[in-house]
């Protein structure tokens, strides 16, 4: 029944022959996209812009958690300090390989060998050389090495290897291959695993525990961890698994109470890293492993998101309704009016529109049925609203919002408990005494080489300035200078440092206050000569160290000249923001100088108040943005961020998808449609280049340009012309026949006779070959299908 009345209604045929293409064409597609992507940044902005969590909205209670940032800085610290034990376990390895560049093994006499490196080295504690085919130690000197250790171990390259030591600090044993006459031997080195026993904050219950791949505890600091706290050695065990497999992070466990104040709940957080350095054979095989007890903070659940999303929603509906009334709706009603009169109903008025593009259509479509079935237009109907002025005001309205969420909630200031705020004060402490004991275990090392090249020449000294220049990475470059400063022998890069009598006796100085880059030096006199040995820090390699702080460090000398950062700098740059200046005066005093501001956390340490480090008088002070800090309100200042930026895209896509594809075609067909309501443009093809409801009505414009032209008889069905859009088209006229010429009976006299025209013969029709029909004359180049 359905397919006999189309066959019967005109417009429904006529609908049938002209394609319409799905999603994405269409004029209604855009608005609809446009409604169903800000429907869902409605949502993510109610759901995800709370401090409870986006599944708090379903019921779900959130649990009180220990901050992100406290577990950030612990998993930083244990990294750092795992750093610190590798350097430190490493330090006799270092040694050993500047030592081999001495000369002092050739001396034949194992006994006076050892004892030269012992009164060298004063920090170890044993020296053995031992020979691990006869399992026998040949020589020694100090405490006895547990060379037991290495027996089983195919020693070719330098060995470092920790072991326990009961009721202290564990040793490393290092061992070093012999060659020449020694060759086959070890000489094996026993050192104190310095580190091992840091500073513990006993608030948290801070524990270190270094393990070995297999599970095996070597040492253990701090607080212990109760047996029958499953909680806690369950976190240890994954912790020293992770880590002997090369891993590094944090595990936290659920809160319970605390035993020592029963009224306030504590989580454990459990940080580990692996102990590994280059340069030895293979790793350290111990894992660091730390354990403490932090209070969790409650969160609480606020909803900043609700009204911006009731307030987005609002504005979505009802930019999708404006679009709908003020554009779809008109384009789809000339669509149907568009198709009556190209189907051939012109008893029924083209309905009139308000909207400017739509209403220009309307009233040419108006005049094509006035003019095809000889009645008057219908009265005009005067528009007074563009159809971009539409599309501009919903992103309008979109952008306005987006700005709004951005200006607001995008840029509220976090609070910050005081608790991390601490714990960013102990992190700029450690990164303080990290940098101090660096600074002095580079001139520990002049020292020894100093002590090592005594009665020696200079030239003589070559090979193990280059090894302590290229096997210790905090100096760029190690010389030998005269008694008026000037360079002798160098090892690294060319130094900085001017000419000039150096200081008597060793220490660390800062070169200068002005340059491109600044010059910090240990030097070290060499027993029995007026030389001195000089070693430039490389200040780069400085500033890494500095890196496990976190945020932004700098140190700055007395003049609060910048001498490293973290971040790029200006060598010297003078420090003038107000709150730095205030806590480095602070820390200057010896007291705590830690402070927060509106954006950021702010600490200060001094490096050192004695030792030779103090001579530098230097300050670290570090800045960390609390927007890095992983606290709730970032987490909402960062979703407002996101959904302002999507809502802007929207608005922005929203506007150029109906602009390109609605508002622009709409005004292409009406520069065509307009001339041809006017009887102007006849012969220009109006060509639908759009499967949708425009080119719908591109076609029907065609159709009545056809009936103008050629009659009503053109109504009710497409004729697609073919060749290209841009061929010109002609109208050529119709070639009547010719009057047949009289015969020469009836010729009047007179007549002059033409020549008769010979036609070349007809070829015959072959039977197999059927007679083309002639052909007819139409418009070039428009020949209808």
């Amino acid at each position: 029944m359905t397919r006999q009345k189309d066959r019967l209604d005109p417009v429904a045929r006529l609908r049938d022959q002209i394609p319409e293409a799905g999603f994405p064409r269409g004029v209604k597609v855009a608005s609809a996209t446009g409604f169903v992507l800000l429907l869902m940044i409605t949502a993510f902005t109610a759901l995800y812009l709370s401090t409870a969590g986006p599944f708090s909205a379903l019921g779900a209670k959130a649990a009180d958690v220990v901050p992100d940032e406290v577990v950030e800085s612990r998993r930083r610290a244990t990294a750092a300090l795992a750093q610190a034990l590798a350097t430190s376990a490493t330090t006799a390895a270092g040694d050993l390989q500047v030592a081999t560049g001495s000369g002092v093994f050739d001396n034949a006499d194992d006994d006076a060998v050892l004892d030269r490196l012992g009164e060298t080295y004063p920090d170890w504690r044993g020296i053995v050389v031992f020979d691990p085919a006869a399992r026998k130690v040949l020589a020694t000197h100090g405490e006895p090495v547990a060379v037991e250790n290495l027996q089983g171990a195919t020693v070719q390259k330098l060995t470092v290897r920790p072991i326990a030591r009961p009721g202290g600090t564990p040793l490393v044993i290092t061992a070093l291959p012999l060659s020449g006459a020694r060759a086959g031997r070890l000489l094996v080195v026993s050192t104190v695993l310095r580190g091992a026993a840091p500073e513990l904050d006993k608030d948290i219950k801070e524990q270190l525990r270094l393990v070995t791949p297999d599970g095996t505890l070597l040492h253990s600091h701090g607080t212990e961890a109760p047996k029958d706290d499953r909680t806690a050695q369950d976190l240890l065990a994954r912790a020293g698994a992770a880590a002997a497999a090369g891993e590094s992070g944090v595990f936290t466990g659920d809160s319970g109470t605390d035993p020592v104040k029963p009224d306030r709940r504590v989580a454990p957080v459990v940080a580990f890293a692996p102990v590994a350095s280059d340069g030895v054979e293979g790793s350290l095989g111990l894992a660091a492993v730390t354990l403490s007890r932090f209070p969790v903070e409650p969160v609480p659940a606020r909803w900043p998101g609700l009204i911006p999303a009731a307030a987005l929603l609002v504005i979505a509906i009802a930019g999708f309704v404006l679009l709908r009334r003020a554009l779809v709706d008109p384009i789809l009603r000339l669509r149907a009016d568009a198709l009556a009169v190209a189907a051939g109903v012109l008893d029924r008025p083209v309905r009139q529109s308000r909207i400017r593009e739509v209403n220009r259509l309307t009233r040419a479509v108006e005049r094509y049925r006035a003019k095809l079935g000889r009645r008057r237009p219908r009265a005009k109907l005067k528009p007074f609203l563009s159809a971009q002025l539409v599309i501009a005001l919903v992103s309008l309205m979109l952008l306005g919002w987006s700005v709004a969420v951005a200006a607001t909630l995008g840029r509220q200031h976090a609070a910050v408990s005081p608790s991390m705020l601490s714990e960013y004060g102990d992190r700029v402490a450690h990164t303080a005494d990290t940098l101090r004991r660096s600074l002095s275990q580079g001139l520990g090392d002049l020292r020894a080489v100093a002590r090592l090249s005594a009665d020696k020449k200079p030239d003589q000294l070559h090979g193990m300035l280059d090894r302590l220049a290229t096997s210790e990475s905090r100096f760029r470059s190690v010389y030998l200078a005269d008694a008026e400063g000037g360079e002798l022998q160098r090892a690294g890069r060319e130094s900085l440092r001017d000419p000039g009598k150096l200081p008597d006796g060793a220490g660390l100085r800062q070169h200068n206050t002005s340059g491109r880059v600044p010059v910090v030096y240990a030097f070290a006199h060499v027993p029995n000569s007026a030389n001195v040995l000089v070693g430039e820090f490389d200040v780069p390699r400085m500033a890494s160290v500095l890196e496990s702080a976190g945020g932004r460090v700098r140190v700055v000398d007395e003049g609060k000249r910048t001498i490293a950062d973290t971040e790029g700098y200006f060598a010297f740059s003078e420090l003038t923001d107000p709150v730095l200046v205030k806590n480095i005066t602070t820390a200057r005093s010896g007291e705590d100088a830690r402070e927060t501001t509106a954006t950021t956390l702010v600490a200060a340490e001094r490096l050192a108040d004695d030792g030779n480090a103090a001579a530098l008088n230097w300050v670290v002070v570090a800045e960390q943005p609390i927007g890095s800090l992983g606290v709730a309100d970032n987490t909402v200042r960062a979703g407002a961020r996101v959904a302002a930026l999507l809502t802007a895209v929207v608005a922005l896509m929203s506007y150029a998808w109906h602009l390109l594809v609605v508002v622009l075609p709409l005004r292409r067909i009406a520069e065509s449609a307009v001339p041809i309501a006017k009887g102007v443009g006849l012969g220009a093809v109006v060509y639908p280049q759009r499967q949708d409801e425009i080119g719908t009505i591109a076609s029907c414009v065609e159709i009545c340009r056809q009936a103008l032209t050629d009659g009503k008889a053109r109504l009710g069905e497409v004729r697609r012309p073919a060749g290209a859009a841009t061929d010109e088209t002609k109208l050529l006229r119709r070639v009547k026949d010719l009057p047949e010429e009289p015969s020469e009976a009836v010729k009047p006299p007179g007549a002059v006779r033409r020549p008769e025209t010979r036609l070349p013969p007809r070829r015959p029709v072959r039977r197999h070959e059927p007679q083309k029909p002639p052909r007819r004359l139409v418009e070039q180049g428009r020949n209808p299908k």
